[in-house]
């Protein structure tokens, strides 16, 4: 149950956080509105879950074969999120920029799927929290849909709020990156202890 629980926080920090997709429907909520922006957030969701099929289904190879091979790669990713988020914190200073055109179903999809960092998530996340058996197909279905289903409320809720809130968001940008950075750190560091 504490496995769970901890994989829905990493779930809503994600979603929460900066990154491309976020910064799409952020992009296309300011230049345009809530309707116009769900094909893209829709877009974003049919890309994880192509990702997830797709790091997922190399993922179950790597186990099948070597329980080292898995362990070394559990290591990578984990070397690879903590990387994330040590670069989130250097960057924290930075603002966010955000292009005003718009976005559509298949550049939501290309965004998910092309960025090489949500295969590695993919990579990183669910050897920590799918156990190596004959439950692994059952369990990665259920955390790709938990991703997806909090990527989806997130990005709406984002979508519909943000006319409200973006005056916050670019007064807050320097805090978001650095409790995303600390958040990916801790999730790297963790990948190395199990």
């Amino acid at each position: 149950m504490e496995s769970q629980l901890a994989f829905l926080a990493i779930c809503l920090a994600s979603a929460a956080s900066p990154g491309p997709g976020g910064l799409a429907v952020v992009s296309n909520s300011i230049n345009h509105n809530l309707r116009r922006t769900l094909p893209v957030i829709f877009g974003i969701a049919t890309g994880l879950m192509l990702a997830s099929l797709l790091a997922n289904t190399w993922l179950l190879a790597v186990i099948h074969s070597s329980e080292q091979a898995f362990q070394i790669m559990t290591w990578l990713c984990s070397g690879y999120i903590a990387y994330l988020g040590c670069k989130a914190l250097y960057y924290s200073n930075s603002t966010m920029t955000i292009a005003a055109q718009g976005y559509s179903f298949k550049n939501g999809v290309l965004i998910s799927l092309l960025n090489p960092k949500t295969l590695v998530f993919f990579g990183a996340l669910f050897p920590m929290f799918v156990p190596s058996n004959e439950h692994f197909v059952a369990y990665a279905v259920m955390l790709t849909i938990e991703l997806v289903a909090i990527t989806l409320i997130i990005h709406v809720l984002i979508s519909s709020a943000i006319d409200k809130v973006s005056h916050v968001l670019k007064n807050h940008i320097v805090l978001i990156n650095r409790i995303t950075g600390l958040l990916f750190i801790g999730l790297g560091v963790s990948g190395f202890m199990f």
